[in-house]
């Protein structure tokens, strides 16, 4: 016979709620439990069991108050270390409050994203050709060079040598750009100290962030973190001691600093051994200077004088070799252009006496000039960005280009294939930049919509028998003079008038919008830090996929070349096929990696030393200048 304890959990409970009794048998009354002591004890265990929940729900508070006062401390060190690329989302889903209304794009902004979109070219330009330096070849040089990657218009994604091309274009226009209008508003005073503010802070805007960069590269190097590339680049010395490599990093930034040194294209040029890719930073000092230089000497002449004389120095620069330099006046020429001939000047003004249908015709034809012209411009410039840098001259495509009459002398040195590339990079950097300057713009989501829908028709006048020509084209006047924007219309719109609200957006140039997404402006941002770092970065971490992997595939190679005893030509062959996957599939996750590791680096090297150093530059100059 069993007897349950009525607190404990009925049938299924354990054995020790059932206490055994024998009946007609003596019971020992130490080992007997009466049914009140189990009451008892019941009673007991449920307090201990409400004070344990207790101290449980007190122990979770303590420990839940314990890790919100970690994230709060560590909350800054997480938001300063993780890129905008990750924090962006994560601020927008969690805090309403940090969301902004998009900020309205300056009429330059094309030129910030396609610079972000260069910097990030330079990187895709070093990182691809230690995986195949085979795309520095032309294409269809020999029948083995027969590459996708190496055809024309396509090389742009990878075109380095063009990008930088296109920095100091970009450099020469937009450091002059403010003084040029205080000129042509004959601002005398305001110019002078743009010009003025404007050379204090160039090298500090240039080599602060250079100082913070190498310095950390300096110490990586000592610790074992540079890795050796494939190639013969110089590595950077490993020293004794943390002192010792300093001292010798120290030396080696004073070296770039200087701004006296002798520079002249690519035959002499020395970055610094801890980044080689520095060689452009004094390139873009001694550019800076002399656009300077130039609007100081011509800024009380008259304008067709200052764009003559700066032709001429364009053209003697040239001549002599210095490409790169030349390129900062050009900057200074379109940016004189811009102002000349605003891109968004309507160029169709004709006098009153003409009649409507004329004039019509003739904004017709000036609009459809402007894309011809514009868009050939754009497509000529990309070809010759994409001049190959081996054997560019003997190139299907490039032939033309070899012509003496066409190229001065100095760049045509036939055992220098460097010379005619970057001088054929330089002039298709220009025509790209005057091409984004002056394309119009184009409703791409009416053309679009209108493709994807085949609404494509007329209007229904152009369609009716009944009218003549001349009535049709004096409908296509009324039409557009009632779309056209209004002097009144301050960008509110009213309810008579929707289509001028809805058609601001689409006033934005075609080729233009290439550069004002998001994408194109967060590189813009970073693009100075991508440059910076994109060189550590592949040595750090690119090269640790590109030695083993090169080390397989030339095995795999040698074996095909050469097959052991007892290994066929077709296994070899299949060896050899294999091989070439796996290397493609190490050169794809390497890629990904190496750019996540990259945009998170330049993120975070931005935040937190770029734009300061931008800051504490313009900081140092209002406290350095006098107030008169």
């Amino acid at each position: 016979m069993t007897f349950t304890d009525p607190f404990g959990e009925g049938l299924g409970s354990s054995a020790d709620s059932q206490i055994p009794l024998n009946d007609g048998a003596d019971q020992n009354p130490e080992h007997v439990t009466s049914p009140l002591l189990m009451s008892f004890r019941s009673a007991r265990n449920s307090v201990i069991s409400v004070i344990g929940d207790y101290v449980d729900e007190e122990q979770e508070q303590i420990w839940r108050d314990k890790a919100s006062r970690i994230f709060a401390y560590a909350r800054p060190v997480l938001f300063t270390i993780l890129p905008g690329f990750i924090l962006s989302p994560i601020q927008y889903y969690t805090c309403k409050s940090s969301r902004t209304t998009p900020k309205r794009l300056s009429p330059t902004a094309y030129l910030d994203g396609l610079r972000g979109v260069a910097a990030f070219t330079v990187y895709i330009f070093h990182i691809t050709y230690l995986w195949y330096p085979s795309l520095r070849m032309g294409y269809m040089v020999t029948p083995a060079y027969n590459w996708f990657s190496q055809m024309s218009m396509i090389r742009i994604l990878h075109s380095g040598r063009s990008s930088v091309a296109v920095f100091f274009v970009i450099s020469g226009y937009v450091l002059t750009i403010r003084s040029l209008t205080m000129i042509y508003q004959r601002k005398n005073d305001q110019f002078l100290n743009t010009l003025v503010g404007s050379s204090f802070r160039r090298p500090l805007r240039l080599y602060l962030p250079i100082v913070a960069s190498t310095f950390i590269i300096a110490v990586m190097v000592h610790f074992g973190y540079y890795i050796k590339d494939p190639t013969r680049a110089l590595v950077p010395p490993v020293k004794a001691t943390l002192g010792e490599q300093l001292q010798h990093w120290f030396w080696d930034l004073v070296a770039l600093i200087y701004p006296f040194k002798s520079i002249k294209g690519r035959e002499n040029i020395a970055g610094m051994i801890y980044d080689g890719h520095l060689w452009t930073i004094p390139v873009e000092f001694q550019g800076s200077l002399l656009v300077f230089m130039l609007l100081l000497i011509f800024a009380r002449a008259r304008r067709w004088i200052h764009i003559a004389a700066t032709m001429l120095v364009v053209y003697w620069l040239v001549h002599n070799g210095e490409w790169d330099k030349a390129l900062f006046p050009v900057g200074l020429l379109l940016a004189e252009l811009s102002i000349i001939v605003p891109a968004a000047k309507q160029h169709d003004e004709l006098p009153t006496s003409i009649t409507p249908v004329a004039r019509n015709i003739f904004r017709r034809c000036m609009a459809a000039f402007r894309y011809v012209w514009t868009f050939s411009f754009f497509l000529l410039g990309i070809h010759m960005m994409c001049f190959p840098e081996i054997k560019g001259a003997i190139t299907p495509g490039f032939k033309w280009m070899n012509n003496p009459t066409l190229v001065s002398p100095y760049y045509l040195d036939r055992g220098n294939d460097d010379r005619i590339q970057l001088y054929w990079n330089a002039i298709g950097a220009i025509l790209f930049i005057i091409a984004l300057m002056y394309f119009p713009p184009v409703n791409a989501g009416r053309i679009f919509r209108s493709l994807v829908r085949c609404d494509i028709r007329m209007p229904w006048y152009r369609t009716n028998p009944a009218l003549n020509e001349q009535e049709k084209m004096e409908m296509d006047e009324a039409l557009s003079s009632a779309n056209a924007p209004r002097d009144s219309d301050n960008g509110e719109g009213s309810a008579s008038q929707p289509a001028v609200s809805l058609n601001l957006e689409n006033r934005e140039p075609f080729l233009q919008r290439l550069f004002t997404t998001s994408v194109s402006q967060y590189l813009g941002q970073l693009s100075y830090s991508l440059y910076l770092w994109h060189g550590m970065v592949n040595h750090a971490v690119g090269v640790r996929w590109i030695n083993p992997a090169q080390v397989a595939l030339a095995q795999a190679e040698a074996v095909f070349r050469q097959p052991p005893a007892g290994i066929s030509s077709e296994v070899a062959l299949e060896g050899l096929h294999k091989a070439i996957s796996i290397y493609g599939t190490s050169f794809i996750w390497g890629m990904l990696v190496n750019t996540f590791v990259l945009l998170w680096v330049s993120d975070v090297f931005n935040r937190l030393v770029d734009v300061p150093a931008v800051r504490f530059t313009r900081w140092i100059s209002e406290k350095s200048f006098r107030n008169d």
